[in-house]
């Protein structure tokens, strides 16, 4: 889908969200892909612990995506994820990484 800003048509994907802790602005996709990181992360390390309650909740329930979400939801979501995030990050602790991030760890 596509949203017109300042007389231009932009991506829903492309879209800049905010700047984060670190001065790096995030639009929706990178957004979606660094929360996805955490969840697969999060996932993982639970099932290691073999607890299956949040992936079982998300298919029992069901989740739309972060890629779905409002601009200003997926923000709140972040800034509640953001110093976990960069914590795994810095740890090299996520399970992968994408190649369009902003700072470059790829």
């Amino acid at each position: 889908m596509a949203t017109a800003i300042d007389d231009q048509i932009i991506e829903d994907k492309d879209i800049v969200v905010g700047t984060d802790t670190r001065g790096y602005e995030l639009s929706v996709y990178v957004l979606s892909e660094r929360l996805t990181q955490l969840d697969v992360h999060d996932i993982v390390l639970d099932a290691g612990h073999g607890d299956y309650e949040y992936v079982a909740g998300l298919l029992t329930q069901g989740f739309r995506g972060y890629a779905s979400m409002a601009p200003g939801e997926l923000w709140t979501e972040w800034k509640e994820r953001e110093e976990r995030f960069y914590a795994c990050r810095d740890q090299g602790i996520l399970p992968y990484e994408f190649e369009d991030d902003p700072d470059g760890q790829v």
